[in-house]
């Protein structure tokens, strides 16, 4: 049996929301139990190898040899991604993230019989380009990555490698490795990109890869450079009946159970509409005019406006509090570009929104901090900040220093209800839908998110001015 995903949306923190906790839930135990790489197969270690180099945290041979390399890059994936330890159930997050390239880019370990060489590559999304004198070109359509192989006598790998050496343009010494039968060149461009070059002797000839990628897509060039071996080199593939397979197959069960039937357009019976109008932030997601914003907003509602313009409902989530409205604005607006990493303890946000029907002044900005991963009681899908939240805020975006999206702010309703039942009032704790969770209900309904690994700082005004773009006042009766 083959196991056959066609997901079509980032899932690296899936698990938070879907996953049952061990007191709770025996079947899933195995979920939680302590990670230990020694009951995985060979192919299953590469497996996993191949998804944290897609992810940027691997830097090595995909060999299976789970050594030190290994171990530390899967702790630096679950710590960045749930800032815990490793356990079983981030293997199939990482496993589902690298499903969802593969299925976008058809990645496969490629055999060239011109070379007498392996590696990965874009089998579904790759382009030919003009060959050279020495190569020939290709490149990845979907991002920067190019390629360039050939056979060379040794005159010209050194010359090749010699040009990739002499392109360093960062501080440091570039990594090189020098052998009778292999040779490695390294460089990073004064543009940030950077240049790798391999050669191996094969029957007598330098058999030679060329790759380059932008800094943003270096994890990509890192993923290929890393699968590059003599000869035939092994599909990258599960095990079947194997230890990440049944880890897999478990937190597909988990997420079928949680699973909630998709909201359609229509407003339950059971739900009267609203006896007055309400408004509340929203953000645009697509250019088709496609707009997030919280469930509780347009809860009730029969009908909406985006800044002024009619609006249908597409889809709602009681669960996260998300709900997908969609709109024709009269001039293009620019669509939110989500995190493609979640962000971290005490990393700087920005809250933009319409307090108050927007009677503050309309658009308002407001600075803060991440002060938790995690909502009240532990709750997984929740973001926890400082930065001041009014009603009317929400379902208005949360974004990081670098201006992208990584959560849906949540209105006070929530911290009020935590104050009566406690008796006390908590200070500067407000509260954010995950990134993670809106990008993975916007997936479910249709919507594929923008997203970006750019970690560039930007001066609040700057955050301020782009957020404001993208950013609407929703209004519903």
């Amino acid at each position: 049996m083959k196991l056959i995903f066609s997901l079509l949306f980032s899932v690296s923190v899936l698990v938070l929301l879907v996953l049952p906790k061990p007191s709770t839930a025996q079947d899933y135990k195995l979920l939680f139990q302590q990670f230990q790489p020694g009951t995985l197969t060979r192919d299953d270690k590469r497996f996993l190898q191949a998804a944290l180099a897609f992810q940027g945290h691997y830097k090595g041979l995909f060999d299976g040899d789970w050594g030190k390399l290994s171990q530390s890059a899967m702790q630096g994936y679950s710590a960045r991604n749930f800032d815990t330890g490793v356990e079983p159930w981030h293997m199939a997050a990482l496993a589902f993230s690298f499903f969802d390239e593969v299925e976008k880019s058809g990645w496969q370990m490629y055999h060239s019989e011109l070379l007498g060489m392996s590696y990965l590559w874009p089998s579904t999304t790759l382009v030919s380009d003009k060959p050279t004198n020495n190569f020939i070109n290709f490149r990845h359509s979907l991002s920067s990555l190019s390629y360039s192989v050939g056979v060379l006598d040794q005159h010209i790998a050194q010359n090749v490698h010699d040009f990739t050496q002499k392109r360093h343009a960062a501080s440091g010494k570039p990594y090189t490795v020098r052998k009778t039968n292999f040779a490695i060149s390294t460089s990073q461009l004064a543009d940030g990109s950077y240049l790798y070059t391999r050669s191996n002797l094969v029957n007598g000839r330098w058999s030679t890869v060329m790759l380059s990628a932008s800094r943003q897509d270096k994890p990509l060039l890192d993923a290929v450079s890393s699968s590059i071996t003599t000869g035939y080199g092994r599909p990258i593939t599960v095990t079947e009946n194997g230890v990440l397979e049944a880890v897999i197959l478990k937190t597909i069960d988990a997420l079928d159970e949680s699973k909630t039937q998709p909201n359609n357009a229509t407003q339950p019976a059971a739900k009267p509409p609203k006896s007055g109008g309400s408004s509340g932030t929203g953000f645009v997601v697509s250019s088709k005019g496609h707009v997030l914003t919280n469930d509780h907003v347009i809860d009730g509602c029969t009908s909406f406006t985006i800044d002024g313009t009619p609006a249908k409902r597409i889809a709602a989530s009681p669960e996260f509090d998300l709900a997908l409205l969609q709109t024709t604005f009269e001039q293009p607006k620019p669509v939110a570009v989500f995190s493609a990493t979640s962000p971290r303890l005490n990393s700087d946000v920005t809250v933009v929104g319409y307090p108050y029907g927007g009677a503050l002044s309309g658009l308002n900005v407001t600075r803060g901090s991440v002060s938790s991963l995690k909502g009240l009681g532990g709750d997984a899908t929740r973001l926890q900040i400082t930065a001041p939240v009014q009603q009317g805020n929400s379902g208005g975006p949360l974004v990081g220093a670098d201006g992208e999206v990584v959560g849906v702010i949540v209105s006070k309703l929530d911290v009020l209800k935590f104050a009566d039942a406690i008796g006390d009032m908590p200070q500067n704790v407000n509260f954010a839908v995950r990134g993670e969770i809106a990008k993975l209900f916007l997936s479910q309904n249709g919507v594929s998110p923008a997203l970006s690994l750019d970690d560039n700082t930007l001066a609040p005004t700057e955050i301020a001015e782009r957020t404001a773009a993208f950013t609407v006042f929703i209004e519903c009766n």
